[in-house]
């Protein structure tokens, strides 16, 4: 099993590769992409790519993943913004602190903290 700070080193090195940006609050993970507006395929490739991410945050606590996935309504607010951006949670804790802190304007990237 992997220990916390593996695990949100992970979430935040396949955001930096894939291009996203996260943001932790209220014990939810966020996850955003900008992408050009009205644009189907751009809007697509961030539906594939979001649950990768998503997906490395074990839940330890009922919750779920809700955004403007292409599943639903917010994909036609997400295709006029230019904006893709998804949310779990139920998330550890522990490793939702770890992403929180190196999220931090003043903090250093996480990898290096460790």
């Amino acid at each position: 099993m992997l220990k916390s700070s593996q695990i949100a080193s992970k979430i935040q090195s396949l955001c930096d590769q894939k291009g996203w940006t996260y943001n932790v609050r209220n014990n939810i993970l966020s996850i955003s992409k900008p992408f050009t507006p009205h644009n189907m395929d751009e809007l697509i490739d961030c539906d594939m790519e979001y649950y990768g991410i998503l997906s490395e945050l074990p839940r330890c606590r009922a919750g779920s993943d809700w955004g403007t996935e292409c599943g639903g309504v917010g994909a036609i607010q997400a295709l006029n913004d230019g904006i893709f951006v998804m949310n779990r949670s139920g998330g550890n804790k522990n490793v939702l602190k770890l992403l929180a802190k190196a999220s931090h304007p003043a903090s250093k990237l996480l990898a290096k903290e460790i």
